[in-house]
């Protein structure tokens, strides 16, 4: 019998497991994936890759499934082992290679309002420092994968070809932000483990739309943070960070990048609409919707 962290196919002759990754976050990015990470991260039946974003089936697959399973050595014995990587969402060679890899993988898809996770987009690139702090129309000019992320239908259709629905958990980052818990349930449920587990996730604040004034600062923060994660401390860290001093420097090391970029012209956002729209009429096929939640808003 294999163990979890010998190569999956290392014998040729020998009959084929399933891989030790049993839950996968796919995306879609900038719709509230660091939130389903922190969840999923905080329930003690549930284990998570160590970094959170692997790549695995997108960038990095020809590091092989032993490198992979090797990112959860801390977490191999419990029931579920979480991955969490937005970038296999739109790549049309991960749903193949995820199946290859466990057939029966759930999936966990988060989605947005297209245009508005186009802009958290290029908020993203700004943060990270890939770009300097430009309109946002000059970065869609130059990036197509603003657009590209959020053709939900056409890379949804892909991974239900695969999977099929049952495998499958659709949510969105609206009925996250206006239900967490629910949310937190709905995910608990799919993961088959204890839907009743409360979270100190669920009464965090989080912002991923500013950047931090000492890099350094909030690396180490982050640092010990994800320490107290691995160890399981999660309520110590949720009565850490309200702390005087520890909030203090949270919030004094923030600077709201999008008070610094212009917002998004009426003209460009009118044109997205209509290059996303059948998109959406795809999705809503695809999950038997009559309406998504940002319609209408």
């Amino acid at each position: 019998m294999t163990g979890p962290f010998e190569p999956i196919h290392a014998d040729p002759a020998a009959p084929v497991r399933a891989g030790l990754v049993n839950l996968l976050g796919i995306g879609a990015q900038k719709c509230a994936s660091s939130w389903l990470h922190a969840v999923a991260a905080s329930h003690p039946e549930i284990g998570v890759a160590d970094p959170k974003e692997v790549d695995f089936f997108s960038y990095r697959f020809d590091h092989g499934y032993r490198w992979y399973e090797e990112h959860f050595r801390r977490s191999a014995d419990r029931p579920v082992r979480f991955e969490n990587s937005p970038s296999y969402f739109h790549d049309p060679r991960a749903p193949g290679r995820v199946h290859a890899y466990n057939p029966d993988m759930r999936i966990v898809l988060l989605l947005r309002d297209p245009v508005r996770r186009a802009m958290s987009n290029h908020v993203h690139e700004i943060i990270k420092g890939h770009i300097p702090t430009l309109p946002f129309e000059d970065g869609l000019a130059n990036n197509p994968a603003y657009v590209e992320q959020g053709r939900y239908g056409t890379h949804l259709v892909r991974w239900h070809d695969v999977f099929g629905p049952d495998r499958m958990l659709v949510m969105f980052a609206e009925d996250v932000s206006a239900d967490p818990s629910a949310a937190a349930r709905r995910l608990f449920e799919f993961a088959a483990v204890d839907a009743d587990f409360d979270s100190p996730i669920l009464r965090e604040r989080r912002n991923d739309s500013d950047r931090a004034r000492l890099p350094a600062l909030r690396a180490g923060l982050r640092a010990g943070g994800d320490w107290l994660r691995r160890q399981g401390m999660e309520p110590l860290l949720a009565r850490v960070k309200r702390t005087g001093p520890i909030d203090f420097l949270l919030r004094a090391n923030r600077v709201e990048i999008r008070d610094e970029i212009p917002p998004m012209r009426p003209e460009t956002a009118e044109m997205l609409v209509h290059t996303f729209a059948p998109e959406m009429a795809e999705l809503k096929r695809i999950l038997g919707r009559e309406t998504l939640p940002w319609e209408g808003r």
